[in-house]
């Protein structure tokens, strides 16, 4: 056990996205049935006798058999089934049949039905363990313990106080096993606590009584709980993390906890309260993420651009604000980051909205060809102009241009570029005597085509876009000053994927959507291990790699559960540390990761896993997974 001083850091320990939380929990919910149950699954004749299946029950450890009749799942019996005749007070076992104790029918759940629909039926109908079908035959069994395992870490750092059972059935130590078997059967509870003096000295459960009276064939109003009962009692204080009971529960096999204070009775943890914790939890997370779904299409989207990182929300309302106005606007940022999609939700949200957006890639033409694109040119300009041709510009009048990659263009054509947007500055004021409002969302503007005498107006709006960095240019003389300042009178600046960690779980739910689209395919969920390693990786090409990586996984895999390995190799094998760390520091990496210098870390940097990973030597990705796997099985594993 943790000492007081590590249980309180890891009762501070706290996952500082709340969102992301919901997000993992809403990507879990999601994988099916079948790939959370146990295989492993123990069945016997409806011929067979009561006694028979008490014995294999005790002998597997197992709180249920399911009874088959010719293959057919004919019924299931349980330990409170068995309780119950205990509670009636029979003797004799081996006459009574299975036919005559199993519960019939028995409620299932198909193999491919999503894990919130057996988590509800759980719920909803009082039990712990739902038979798994796949047209209509046996393939497993899924428990409430799957379903903690897999979700627990959603309430693993509230308090043991915050969901423990109050109601507690106590008995004296004198009291006989039927006696008990009375009070949990009545109750519908599943173990009772011993008293001598009104103090607990012991703890009963089914599983306790099932063994003492199939071991010793008596009367069970003959065996005293004192020859039972569980001693010495294994307790947890109420400000105990859950996080530390389910370890102990986990290590000693075990499925509840007294919960005791100054040896004073307090209430019980049971699987089952840290189960029905988990549903409200998880009610509350499907809430928030439909909450936060509809932001994402409402408030904080556009079509192609997803984010909820405080610099995305600043673009977002950026957006708004220009789109309503003429000025030029420069979009700077790494390549990948999505430049045109900005443009183009630019030009969308604007009154030109029903009119042309015609983009062009300035450093992907040369000189010649690219004034002959923008301009347009008549025929005999040049050879090869065999008639007239239009330019980008005249084709977007009445809409948007957007010049990508600007900064590629040479010096020539800076100056021409600079002289038609002169043009249209001169025009637009001489305009605005003339109309009373200067929320105008394009520019008139006048230039000749190629080869031509006569010049062409049209009415313009021009949105830039650059992976430089402009001003550095204008500095070492490679951009002319006049036309940076004449295209940048609103700068908006992308920030790369590696700096909003946060919206790659968004991203790569966003971008799964589409290349499922795409191929045709659907029910493709990402797990959460391969989550953590998007979230880990730096991403050098942005937004555009995130989806090129994905269509390669969806590529690979072939399943429903998208995994790390389907991911590029580059992506999943990649190991680096997330900063530069002391050699000290660097060290550490060629020990295994163990339990408690993990959570000492974590506690000492408030939950910042990023800083963690830091000190600890390690990538976030083999932090994330060392994490993960403890919360699963609750022991020390090697990373």
């Amino acid at each position: 056990m943790e000492s007081k001083e590590q249980v309180s850091n890891l009762a501070n320990i706290r996952m500082r996205d709340s969102s992301s939380d919901c997000l993992m929990n809403s990507l879990r919910i999601q994988l099916t049935v079948q790939e959370v149950m146990s295989k492993d699954i123990i069945t016997i004749s409806p011929a067979e006798s009561l006694l028979s299946a008490a014995m294999t029950m005790c002998d597997k450890n197992i709180s249920c058999i399911l009874v088959l009749d010719n293959d057919t799942l004919a019924g299931i019996l349980t330990e409170t089934d068995l309780l119950k005749r205990i509670a009636s007070r029979e003797k004799d076992y081996s006459k009574i049949t299975m036919a005559e104790t199993m519960s019939s029918p028995v409620q299932t759940i198909s193999s491919d039905s999503p894990v919130l629909e057996a988590i509800r039926i759980m719920e909803d109908r009082h039990i712990k363990r739902l038979p798994v079908l796949d047209q209509k035959r046996l393939v497993g069994i899924i428990t409430q313990t799957n379903l903690t395992r897999l979700l627990a870490s959603s309430v693993l750092w509230r308090n043991v106080v915050e969901i423990m059972t109050l109601d507690v059935a106590g008995l004296q130590c004198k009291a006989s096993v039927a006696d008990a078997a009375e009070v949990m059967t009545s109750r519908q509870i599943s173990c009772i606590v011993t008293l001598e003096e009104n103090e607990v000295v012991g703890v009963l459960t089914e599983r306790d009584l099932l063994k003492r009276v199939v071991s010793q064939q008596k009367d069970p109003a003959d065996i005293k709980l004192e020859e039972v009962m569980s001693s010495p009692v294994i307790s947890v204080p109420p400000d105990c993390p859950v996080f530390t009971a389910g370890r102990i529960m986990e290590n000693l096999d075990i499925r509840r906890l007294v919960v005791t204070e100054d040896k004073h009775l307090c209430g019980m943890l049971t699987q089952t309260d840290i189960f029905r914790a988990v549903k409200q939890k998880l009610e509350l997370d499907i809430v928030e993420m439909d909450r936060l779904h509809h932001r994402l299409r409402t408030e904080h989207s556009f079509t192609g651009i997803v984010g909820r990182d405080a610099r995305m929300l600043e673009l977002f309302e950026t957006i708004r604000e220009v789109a309503q106005t003429n000025v030029s606007v420069l979009i700077q940022g790494e390549s990948g980051t999505g430049k045109e999609l900005v443009a183009e939700a630019i030009h969308n949200e604007s009154p030109l909205s029903d009119k042309p957006f015609v983009p062009v890639n300035c450093g992907a033409l040369p000189e010649g060809v690219l004034e002959s694109e923008l301009f347009g040119h008549v025929k005999g300009a040049f050879t090869g102009a065999v008639r007239d041709r239009k330019g980008r510009f005249e084709l977007a009048d009445g809409g948007t241009i957007f010049l990508d990659e600007i900064g590629e263009i040479p010096s020539a054509m800076q100056v021409k570029l600079l002289r038609v947007l002169q043009k249209g500055a001169a025009q637009h004021l001489k305009g605005q005597k003339q109309v009373k409002s200067s929320h105008l969302a394009s520019q008139q503007m006048s230039f000749q085509p190629v080869g031509g005498e006569k010049s062409i107006n049209v009415d313009v709006r021009v949105i830039c876009a650059t992976n430089k960095n402009l001003a550095e240019e204008v500095a070492a003389g490679r951009f002319r000053e006049d036309l940076y300042y004449r295209l940048c009178v609103v700068p908006i600046h992308l920030p790369p994927l590696r700096q909003r960690r946060n919206d790659i779980p968004l991203l790569a739910e966003h971008l799964l959507k589409k290349g499922l689209k795409e191929m045709g395919r659907r029910d493709v969920v990402i797990s959460p291990e391969a989550v953590s390693i998007m979230i880990d990786y730096d991403w050098p090409g942005n937004v555009r790699e995130l989806e090129n990586a994905l269509q390669y996984a969806l590529v690979k895999c072939r399943d429903n559960l998208l995994l790390p390995e389907h991911l590029p190799s580059h992506i999943y094998k990649a190991d680096t540390p997330t900063g530069p760390c002391p050699k000290k520091e660097k060290k550490k990496r060629k020990h295994k990761l163990d339990i408690e210098t993990v959570w000492q870390t974590l506690a000492a940097t408030g939950g910042n896993k990023i800083e963690a990973a830091h000190r600890l030597g390690v990538s976030r990705a083999t932090l994330y997974r060392f994490i993960e796997e403890s919360e699963k099985t609750g022991k020390i594993k090697a990373v």
